[in-house]
């Protein structure tokens, strides 16, 4: 039977800390409650004790540990009173301790390096209090605030948004120069619910759809905020992101995106006015290829044309959700696969996800590592640390970290050998160019990627690295937009779709985003998974 106790946080080791008071129903788990108190732990498992990051400490009336209680944590630790928050259902009034690290910031490819752009890379905000405190009612508390009369007279700007699974990123343009004013980057909140989609999409159908709607909202609408206090109120902002992200920001039910067969509710563009700024969130092609790939394809020129007499080219955005793209004049080809933090996320013991897969590769070349992925004695139980190329920095690397390389990997060859079959291609000679984007991407080491099996060895010298392709498609277009009459889509209301427009119902000035979702709308797209032989291809490419 259900009860409500009181619960005493502490978020420092000292008893004179400042505490908090909970209550809490005996039914859930701890880490429901502190959600529900603004307490949000890192969670990148998705809440089922598989990352171990969720850690609290019980002064008293510690409930007994589960399994994956004493599978996570050191038996001296759990007579200490050390529990997984995601399993501890305590059933006592009760003080706890905070135990788990927030986290820390890490680098974000701000700039894309795509046209010529110079790179430009931002920390990320821990930032963690800043979007609790910010208000639920953002038009009213944030931007009023912002927009006091201190902006520059005569200064027209805009806003380029990339909401990523990981980060959020943002830009502040001058609309006449195109200008980078300001840029804001932060860790996506929503990360205390798991670091890929499929957590997301769990937790929006399991009833946290709303808290994970405001959540992307707030930090949106502080990282606008900070940027805007000495400029003038955006004329205009684009958002791009992947479709679980477009989904959670505005609200729509996620159930369909996690079970097949993978419909949204929708991907076609959106227009609205958000926080009082005429905002356009970009068209997908898919449940899980979005408007970040579509921002992507339009950063790079690639945008499928008749007209269009170019070679055969792949895109990769390799991150939590890896998406490719293969290309050849008006048709595209796309797949994604779930290549969970591997590639984005830290390693047991630290290290951003290329840098494990330079790692792999210096550990492979020695014959520490075999063929097969294993790591052989004696480091096969607590690992190796591995010396980098710029022989300045060493990184510990396990067995875990190996696997989870190598199953990242494997879904990408598997995807890049279909995209192919279905492009009608047998050798990889036949492409004419990669590009590799994202974060991750950007700080790839091309000879690393082919040493590991990443990508094939005859397409090391046709690689492009072009950094965070979602927030410069997004820049591009507001450059590509230019003058508009922005009051029509404030006047216009939330409106959905632009391709099947006609007439007066068009948007003036916004011809470029016309297009763009008419390029892709007949994109081909493909279930990864269910291809015939899949398994077999992936079982094959797991192997360095």
């Amino acid at each position: 039977m259900s009860e409500r106790i009181k619960i005493t946080v502490i978020e420092e080791a000292d008893r004179d800390a400042a505490e908090s008071v909970l209550f809490h129903d005996t039914e859930k788990t701890l880490l429901h409650t502190l959600r529900e108190g603004g307490i949000m732990p890192p969670s990148l498992c998705g809440s089922i004790g598989k990352c171990g990051r969720c850690q609290v400490r019980f002064w008293e009336q510690a409930p007994l540990p589960s399994q994956t209680d004493r599978a996570m944590i050191a038996p001296d630790k759990l007579r200490e009173g050390y529990r997984l928050a995601c399993m501890a259902r305590p059933k006592k009034a009760c003080r706890v301790e905070i135990a788990f690290e927030k986290e820390k910031g890490i680098d974000v490819v701000v700039k894309s390096s795509v046209k010529g752009e110079r790179l430009d890379r931002g920390g990320v905000e821990n930032g963690g209090q800043e979007w609790q405190n910010a208000g639920n009612n953002i038009r009213g508390k944030v931007c009023e605030k912002c927009y006091d009369g201190k902006a520059a007279a005569g200064v027209g700007t805009a806003v380029a948004v990339d909401i990523g699974t990981t980060t959020i990123a943002m830009q502040l343009i001058e609309t006449e120069s195109g200008q980078v004013l300001d840029t804001h980057t932060c860790l996506n909140p929503q990360r205390s619910y798991g670091a890929d989609v499929i957590s997301r999409i769990q937790a929006g159908a399991g009833g946290e759809g709303e808290r994970l709607k405001r959540m992307v909202r707030e930090a949106l609408a502080h990282g606008i905020g900070q940027m805007v206090k000495r400029s003038a109120k955006p004329k205009l902002m684009i958002i791009s992101a992947n479709t679980v992200m477009e989904h959670l920001f505005m609200g729509y039910p996620v159930e369909s995106l996690g079970k097949s067969p993978f419909l949204p509710v929708n991907i076609k563009t959106v227009t609205m006015d958000y926080l009082g700024i005429p905002t356009v969130l970009l068209p997908g092609i898919s449940a899980f290829v979005g408007g970040d790939i579509v921002s992507g394809l339009y950063a790079c020129g690639l945008c499928p044309s008749a007209e269009k007499e170019s070679g055969i080219w792949l895109f990769l955005d390799l991150g939590t959700n890896a998406e490719m793209v293969i290309g050849k004049g008006s048709r595209l080809i796309c797949t994604a696969a779930a290549a969970g933090p591997a590639f984005e996320g830290k390693g047991k013991r630290g290290g951003r996800g290329s840098e494990r897969i330079e790692a792999i590769a210096s550990v492979l070349e020695k014959g520490i590592v075999d063929k097969t992925g294993l790591l052989k004695e004696p480091y096969f139980e607590n690992g190796i640390e591995a010396e980098l190329e710029n022989k300045k920095e060493k990184i510990w690397i396990c067995q875990e970290d190996i696997r989870d390389i190598q199953m990242a990997k494997a879904a990408v060859r598997a995807g890049i050998y279909f995209l192919m079959k279905r492009m009608g291609i047998r050798d990889v000679d036949e492409i004419g160019q990669v590009y590799v984007a994202g974060g991750f991407g950007f700080y790839l080491k091309r000879k690393a990627a082919v040493e590991i099996g990443l990508l094939p060895a005859k397409l090391e010298e046709k690689i492009e690295v072009v950094g965070n392709t979602s927030l410069a498609g997004a820049k591009s277009l507001l450059a590509d937009i230019g003058s508009m009459d922005t009051g029509y889509i404030l006047n216009r209301g939330e409106a959905v779709g632009m391709a099947d427009l006609t007439g007066r119902e068009k948007i003036p000035g916004m011809e470029a985003v016309f297009e763009l979702e008419k390029a892709v709308r007949n994109a081909e797209v493909f279930q990864l998974a269910k291809e015939p032989f899949f398994q077999e291809k992936y079982i094959e490419y797991m192997n360095f």
